[in-house]
């Protein structure tokens, strides 16, 4: 094999492992897109989830809520005047 021979073998591997590493990165960048999307889909599932629950709590500790609760289930009722403010200490 001559000289020119080799030189143009040595660039042609070098080509076709340039070319190799390349696919190879387009393949783990087209994984890692894969894996963020799938992680965005549970994200996105989860704060749904999140507003869900959200609304829930808010009906749960609604006034009118707490306070039939009050009235029904522990007997107690609204007071025929407003609750009488004593401060201690104060000029």
């Amino acid at each position: 094999m001559n000289r020119r021979t080799v030189l143009f073998t040595i660039a042609t591997l070098s080509v076709v492992m340039l070319v190799l590493w390349q696919v190879s990165n387009v393949i783990r960048i087209n994984r890692l897109l894969e894996t963020i999307e799938q992680k965005q889909r549970v994200l996105d599932s989860l704060q749904g989830m999140s507003r869900q629950e959200r609304i829930v709590i808010a009906r749960l500790e609604s006034a009118e809520r707490v306070c039939r609760i009050a009235h029904q289930k522990l007997g107690l009722a609204e007071p025929d005047r407003p609750p009488l403010v004593v401060r201690m200490g104060a000029k």
